[in-house]
């Protein structure tokens, strides 16, 4: 057999292994035991057609009380397939309770929500259209100490396509890609058929058995399963089709409205053009002074993709790495618009929520050489550190200091104990002696001054004080390889990056002691594939951008190709990079330092 021969072999091989996944991720439902509540204290969200029986609603209430569940989704026990997988790729069981800082999730049924919950976020409780209901499931989560998910007796409420895309956007979860996916093994599956007919049947077999496999050994039994799973060939394009092509809820034309308001408001600033966003050209080094000073390398916007190249140089007398020239203020202001908050915010809820284990490691780094009572996190952004570090540290209170709204928004969340809005080394007055440990988790490279940040931390935390640093690590082999497409370039964002040796000496000039460092656990993720969709993000950005020129079918067909590349793609990468492990063992792309100033 050739390689294409083997296609639908390793198709079926695939296939069976993630609809395995998948049911792992589902192993953790339970059923509601029967059961009568002596309170009716928690409020009751619902999807348009839900029906939720009093008795069922009263056993859920009892199971909320027992559990201590202050946001419980309630997924009825026949929902259909389609939804059923939708759950299972949104919401791992195993982890969901644990991961505090994570977005809710859940089947779009109906969610009981604890008293004092609703009015922190601002949220409505009855009967809400898809969209919206995604949006208070995954926001609600964010205010609650503890969540849950449990099924519950039908019937579930029925679903459209147009009701799927509003719900998966309302959780913040990226349909294009979701679609591409199923298009991608869907089109594998028919490939297999026609290389290897006899082979290809064990493909499209496998493809069939999929719900049966994820829903096996569950509390799920959906009410289509059969028909699902044996048609499940015809009725993959055309359940894409509804998705994608549906009439747009009232919310989702409510966030169109947005989309065209930004745009309106983008518009004058690029018709001015980007290159007034960028300062005089230096020729010395912004760390040592020297004037060895060379191109290291040119990049784009490859986050936002946004207009614009940019150029970062390096000192061949220090290794310091700086962008040159560097942006205005202005230009701090355009490019960071809709990152982190505003448009951005969904998105940057998503990769901050999945970063547990490194926000558990670097809380683990100061807890093995100090118990402190109050923490405050530097660019704490949403507070997804605190959340998850209070974990670790149940003893400390945590505080948090960002230029965004976000530390606002963390507050409310009760993630941090008090928000500080501003820039770090205007505070000093107001933080000096209020601190036992300052965090910098990827501050320090966005800042345009370093050394007066580490100045003012050494200055707010006094003698005995321990500060955390972790950054990307310029000295990486992926950066030199990767080029522009290295992810910890982030530009325009990072404006230095600096190598460890270099850190640590101006540390040390602070009258700081080095008592930790780290690499491996620092680690941020693989490089390869993080290349991989830095370019199909350039390849095909999002159409709806509202920074991007009017869209057309050529700006769509690029975003579909680079949708429909990004899973063999991104195999391939991530085979290339555990392959390389070998050969690639001096850094890891970001590391960590742990300081503490020196008494007296």
């Amino acid at each position: 057999m050739n390689l294409l021969d083997w296609l639908p072999v390793a198709t079926a091989g695939g296939l069976i292994l993630n609809a395995v996944r998948l049911r792992d991720r589902l192993s953790g439902l339970r059923r509601v035991r029967p059961a009568e509540s002596a309170r009716d204290d928690y409020a009751v969200i619902t999807g348009v057609g839900a029906d939720l029986h009093e008795r069922v609603r009263s056993a859920a209430i009892a199971h909320a009380h027992r559990t201590g569940a202050q946001v419980l989704d309630l997924v009825p026990c026949d929902l259909p397939v389609q939804r059923v997988l939708d759950l299972a790729r949104s919401a791992d069981l195993g982890s969901y309770a644990r991961n505090l800082a994570g977005p809710g999730r859940g089947a779009g049924h109906a969610m009981l929500v604890a008293p004092g919950v609703l009015s922190r976020a601002a949220s409505a409780a009855g009967t809400l259209e898809p969209g919206e209901f995604g949006a208070a499931t995954a926001r609600l989560r964010q205010y609650a100490a503890t969540a849950g998910i449990v099924v519950v007796p039908g019937p579930a409420a029925a679903s459209t396509g147009a009701s799927r895309r509003a719900w998966l956007r309302g959780l913040g979860e990226p349909v294009e890609l979701i679609l591409a996916g199923t298009v991608a093994a869907w089109t594998l599956v028919l490939a297999g058929l026609l290389i290897q007919p006899a082979v290809g049947l064990a493909a499209l077999g496998a493809y069939c058995a999929v719900p049966y496999i994820v829903c096996a050994g569950t509390a799920l039994r959906p009410r289509d399963l059969h028909r699902a799973a044996l048609l499940r060939p015809v009725l993959t394009p055309w359940t894409c089709w509804r998705t994608l092509r549906g009439p747009r809820s009232s919310w989702e034309l409510d966030r169109t409205a947005r989309l065209d308001e930004a745009r309106a408001h983008y518009r004058p600033e690029l018709a001015q053009g980007v290159e007034r966003f960028l300062e005089r050209p230096r020729n010395d080094c912004p760390w040592c002074g020297s004037l060895a000073v060379e191109l290291h390398v040119s990049c784009r916007d490859i986050i936002q993709a946004k207009p614009g190249r940019f150029r970062l140089d390096r000192c061949r007398d220090c290794g310091h790495v700086f962008q040159n020239p560097r942006l205005t203020v202005a230009g701090l202001d355009f490019y960071y618009r809709d990152v982190y908050d505003g448009l951005g915010a969904e998105a940057a809820e998503r990769v901050f929520a999945g970063q547990a284990s490194w926000y558990r490691a670097r809380a683990a780094m100061v807890a093995a050489h100090t118990d402190p009572v109050t923490w405050l996190d530097v660019g704490t952004g949403h507070g997804h550190f605190p959340r998850t570090a209070a974990a670790v540290l149940p003893g400390t209170v945590f505080d948090g200091l960002d230029l965004g709204d976000g530390v606002a928004e963390a507050q409310r969340r009760g993630w941090i104990r008090r928000g500080y809005r501003g820039q770090f080394p205007e505070l000093v007055d107001e933080l000096a002696g209020r601190y036992d440990v300052i965090s910098m988790h990827h501050y320090l490279e966005h800042t345009r001054d370093p050394f007066n940040e580490l100045d003012t931390a050494v200055k707010v935390l006094g003698p005995g004080g321990h500060l955390i640093i972790e950054v990307p690590d310029p000295e990486c082999v992926y950066g030199r390889l990767l080029r522009g497409f290295w992810i910890p370039w982030l530009p325009p964002q990072h404006q230095h990056l600096f190598p460890i040796e270099n850190l640590k000496r101006a540390l040390t000039a602070r009258g700081m002691e080095v008592v930790a460092e780290a690499r491996r656990s620092a680690q941020q993720g693989p490089d390869l594939p993080g290349a991989v969709l830095a370019a199909l993000n350039l390849l095909g950005p999002d159409p709806a951008r509202p920074w991007g020129p009017a869209p057309g079918m050529a700006d769509h067909g690029r975003r579909v190709l680079a949708l429909l590349l990004a899973g063999p793609l991104l195999l391939v990468a991530f085979g290339a990079q555990y392959a390389m492990r070998p050969f690639v063992r001096s850094h890891s792309n970001a590391y960590r330092i742990l300081a503490r100033v020196a008494a007296g």
